[in-house]
């Protein structure tokens, strides 16, 4: 029976009587277009519908509920079972005027207009797509499936329904933001205040947050002293008012007018008539998010056991494909919990290429992904890499001398930040479950650091290290849990930590459990944490150098182990990481020593037996310097204003400063003239290094100068034009070289400048 207010209800004291609306259509519609009539009371609930039928609909209203209705007609929504107001915007329904009149009970209607019905045919369109969660197994980061999640698939508000609707103060805010992201780049953020020394109190002790203090510091002490770096003011009122619009070269003319035209009207169609300029910068606008970030779910589809989802939608054929956006739920503890929904307008497809695949990357550390990685056999331990992209056999060693401990690339590079060892145990080391002897009696480690030449005591790294795991309920109920490895508590003082077991804990009540390394896969594999970034309070200085690291293996007692004695093989892999496919190793050092053992990788006993694994890495976390001087000619400099008249063979000295202490940075500085690109003579990339790099010298202080002849400025770039007068624009980026292991350099530490500009005209 349906319920009151539904249609087919029936009125309680009021019978409803069925009104017969007569419409036509202006126009020749398809005549297989399927038309259906609604009706709406005040409150928008949905009171009645029926299909239109030769030009005539019945919709049974009682007269109150018929003196307030409001009427739509609209193709049917496929695949949509509730209709509401919101659904005739997204249709783009029609809403004729009509008035109830009691005594009549037929009611002939204006035809229905061409802009509307023309949106009324349906076409289909393929989804497909994949949910993955990124791992890092063995060193190596895959996107890993995941099945049985929830992928519901929803189409985003079209722009070109939107704009129109936009209240007038919006629609201004929205042309002059365009405005200023089409006449400006974003900019970049200022660094953090001081201190250079690392306060324990700050919220944020990241690699990240130090470096920038550091930075901020040496600009403080006038290392790197640089003009303020530009605001981002909304220029609202600015804009209209400057006339800039010779900024805007690249619109065409027409667009460029309608833009800054002081008629709403005539703005408000330049942004309908420019859409795909707006989109890309909605991300960057949140204001404008409650006006655009809206959607409408479409359909609902679960992933397969390779994490694949494949369905059909339907969309308006007029116009174009639909902007779609998605979001996840997984069943974690027996409920479905969203797990993947970033903000729409950062995340939406615009205009979907109907059978395209789509990947949806999940990080929700609760989500387990589908597989398992096998163990490593035997009674061995196995040092597989720093992070998961330097292997073992990239840090070289004691034979490359002034080198040792930096990574083996063509350019030294220096390890900073979190550095963290991954360590595999094979299973003659593993106990079987927590509390339980492992077959060798060996169930602890430790990793502990010194500067290489001190004869100080080693420092333990004592932060906690976890391992997670998957539990299941006897109701199916899912949940990941931390099993601790250290620092265990029953050692206490002693800073040592757990060999994970072969299997998890089996807590009460649940019905399996299994480890899940897919949970924070960086934190899951780390054997321990140097916090490099952190020595000598963070005075990166006086803290850059070489360090070494040791690995030891203790016994239930908490009592050494001499590897020698327990048969531990220590090994190492012998090829570069990410590794990929088959990682073979090789035997760190044998008892007796061989010829081709790798003596500094481990350390003896008196008796010359093997007691721990040792590795060397050279730590700098140094920020880099960028600095670009003003361009002078005949001493003029170019100046705020960047003009130099020059004379018939005058040179131009061409300057800046690309620095780091420690010389572990490369640069990459270009001068480009005009729209004719580089000039290569005056351009100049590589290592702060070398002493002279296309004839630019090096001197002390690491500024790199440079003669350039005039006529070979204004006779340079691609185009192949020699200009009598002509405007460059200088670029300058030091990229460090440093590493943790799982970026490729650490960008945080890298020195950046304001771009600076110069113009040449004969004098």
């Amino acid at each position: 029976m349906a319920k009151p207010n539904e249609p087919g209800a029936k009125p309680g004291k009021e019978q409803r009587k069925s009104l017969l609306f007569k419409v036509t259509f202006e126009g020749q519609p398809d005549p297989s277009i399927d038309v259906t009539a609604y009706a709406f009371d005040a409150q928008g609930t949905l009171l009645a519908s029926a299909p239109l039928k030769e030009g005539q609909t019945q919709l049974a209203l009682a007269d109150d509920q018929a003196r307030s209705a409001r009427i739509f007609f609209a193709a049917p929504p496929e695949g949509r079972e509730k209709v509401t107001l919101e659904t005739m915007v997204r249709l783009q329904a029609y809403e004729p005027a009509w008035r109830f009149d009691p005594q009549q009970r037929v009611i002939e209607l204006l035809p229905i207009p061409e802009y509307y019905w023309k949106w009324w045919h349906w076409c289909r369109c393929r989804v497909r797509g994949q949910v993955v969660k990124p791992v890092t197994i063995g060193g190596v980061t895959y996107d890993r499936p995941v099945c049985n999640a929830r992928v519901h698939i929803c189409e985003v508000d079209r722009l070109f329904w939107i704009i129109p609707r936009l209240p007038d103060d919006i629609i201004y805010r929205l042309r002059d933001e365009l405005l200023e992201a089409i006449v400006r780049p974003w900019p970049i953020p200022e660094p953090d205040p001081p201190p250079f020394r690392f306060d324990p109190s700050v919220i944020d002790p990241s690699p990240v947050n130090v470096a920038n203090m550091l930075k901020a510091s040496l600009e403080a002490k006038g290392f790197n002293p640089q003009p303020d770096l530009p605001g981002m003011p909304l220029r609202t009122a600015a804009v209209r008012a400057s006339g800039d619009e010779v900024s805007l070269k690249e619109l065409p003319v027409a667009t460029r007018a309608a833009l800054i035209s002081s008629s709403l009207t005539v703005v408000k169609q330049a942004l309908f008539d420019n859409i795909a300029l707006i989109r890309p910068w909605i991300c960057w606008w949140p204001w404008l998010w409650p006006y655009f970030c809206d959607c409408d779910e479409v359909a609902v589809v679960i992933t397969d056991h390779q994490g694949r989802f494949d369905t059909s939608i339907w969309y308006s054929c007029f116009g174009d494909h639909p902007d779609l956006y998605f979001w996840i739920e997984y069943c974690i503890g027996g409920v479905w919990t969203t797990v993947y929904d970033p903000p729409i307008c950062c995340n939406t497809y615009w205009n979907y290429i109907c059978g395209s695949e789509v990947t949806l990357r999940v990080t929700d550390p609760r989500v387990p992904w589908c597989g398992d990685d096998p163990p490593l056999p035997g009674k061995q331990v196995a040092v597989l890499s720093i992070g998961h992209a330097v292997s073992l056999t990239e840090i070289q060693r004691a034979a490359a001398g002034a080198n040792e401990g930096l990574t083996n690339d063509a350019l030294p590079a220096p390890f900073g930040g979190s550095l963290e060892p991954h360590v595999w145990f094979g299973d003659g080391l593993i106990p079987p479950v927590d509390g339980a002897p492992s077959p060798s009696g060996i169930t602890h480690y430790r990793w502990s650091y010194r500067r290489l030449g001190s004869m100080s005591s080693w420092s333990a790294l004592d932060t906690e290290v976890v391992r997670h795991y998957g539990e299941i309920m006897a109701d199916s109920t899912l949940v990941f849990k931390p099993f601790p490895l250290g620092p265990d508590p029953a050692f206490a003082g002693q800073s040592l930590f757990k060999i994970r077991p072969a299997n998890p804990p089996l807590n009460a009540g649940a019905v399996s459990s299994s480890w899940a390394p897919e949970v924070n896969a960086r934190d899951n594999t780390a054997s321990a944490y140097f916090p490099s970034y952190l020595l000598e309070k963070a005075d990166a200085a006086l803290a850059a150098g070489k360090y070494e690291l040791k690995l030891e293996l203790f016994k239930s007692d908490g009592s050494l182990v001499n590897l020698t004695d327990e048969g531990v093989l220590l090994k190492v892999p012998t090829v570069v990481a990410p590794f990929v496919g088959i990682v073979p190793t090789q035997l760190v050092a044998h008892v007796p020593t061989q010829v081709d053992d790798m003596e500094d990788r481990v350390i003896r006993d008196g008796a010359g037996k093997i007691v721990a694994f040792r590795v060397v890495l050279h730590v700098d976390n140094n920020p880099c310097e960028a600095v670009i001087n003003d361009v002078t000619v005949n001493s003029n400099a170019a100046g705020p204003c960047g003009f130099i008249s020059y004379t018939p063979g005058s040179e131009a000295v061409i300057s800046f400063k690309a620095r780091h202490p420690n010389d572990f940075a490369t640069f990459d500085f270009q001068v480009n003239k005009g729209s004719c690109g580089t000039v290569t003579q005056a351009s100049a990339s590589g290592s702060v290094v070398g002493p002279v790099v296309n004839g630019f010298t090096r001197d002390a202080a690491s500024v790199f100068t440079k003669n350039v002849p005039v006529a070979t400025l204004l006779s340079g770039g691609s185009c192949g034009i020699v200009c009598t007068k002509a405007a460059f624009a200088e670029t300058l980026h030091v990229d460090a070289l440093a590493t943790d292991g799982w970026s490729a350099t650490l960008d945080y530490l890298d020195g950046g400048t304001i771009p600076k500009a110069f113009a040449l005209e004969p004098a």
